[in-house]
């Protein structure tokens, strides 16, 4: 089986407005990634959502993925992604030789063939444990980890993000060369949804 875990708990300060509604073309930011990831071969995407985003939920069980809606806010990403990782745990009981997706809430060109070739390549060499796309030799969203490292993030110390429990696991990752730069392009600011409308709009 293969999981997503999408954290969408952030507070969109440098968006300005909660970023993930926003639209693209005739979906959402976070419709996008959903997609992407049940197309390229996800079977069951999860989004965790903070408290103060709970319109997200409709839009989440909408796109036919499940939702997670958080009691309180997280300090930071790691404890809303180790809240989606519980959540699957509690309810689909996977196992070590599953495997699962980070993916960020707002990176929407990322496509179905990103995630297709990343679980290609897992199924074509289990020497390896995470698997991350790399672009114009930068690595990029989203990353394709066995379920066995999720008691290892769970031993994390205060303070340690996910960025730091990959870089830990050099041996364990194989880089994934793709095409597009889609993995390394996320929605952070006006002006990077300003240009990604203008792709899919036609706006200048």
């Amino acid at each position: 089986m293969i999981f997503a875990v999408i954290p969408a708990a952030g507070k969109s300060k440098r968006m300005g407005r909660p970023k993930l509604t926003l639209p693209l073309g005739n979906r959402t930011v976070l419709d996008h990634v959903i997609a992407a990831l049940h197309v390229g071969g996800v079977d069951t995407v999860l989004v965790v959502a903070g408290p103060h985003v709970s319109e997200l939920v409709a839009l989440v069980e909408r796109a036919g993925a499940s939702a997670l809606l958080l009691a309180d806010e997280t300090a930071d990403m790691r404890t809303t992604v180790e809240r989606g990782l519980d959540w699957l745990e509690r309810r689909l009981q996977p196992k070590g030789d599953d495997a699962w997706f980070l993916a960020p809430a707002d990176h929407p060109l990322i496509g179905p063939d990103v995630v297709r070739e990343l679980i290609q390549a897992r199924d074509a060499d289990r020497e390896h444990s995470i698997f991350v796309p790399v672009a114009r030799g930068r690595r990029g969203h989203p990353t394709l980890l066995a379920w066995n490292h999720v008691a290892g993030i769970r031993q994390l110390g205060a303070g340690e993000g996910l960025n730091q429990y990959v870089r830990r696991h050099a041996a364990d990752i194989r880089e994934v060369p793709m095409a597009s730069d889609a993995i390394l392009r996320d929605v952070d600011t006006p002006e990077d949804y300003h240009v990604l409308r203008a792709e899919y709009d036609g706006e200048t």
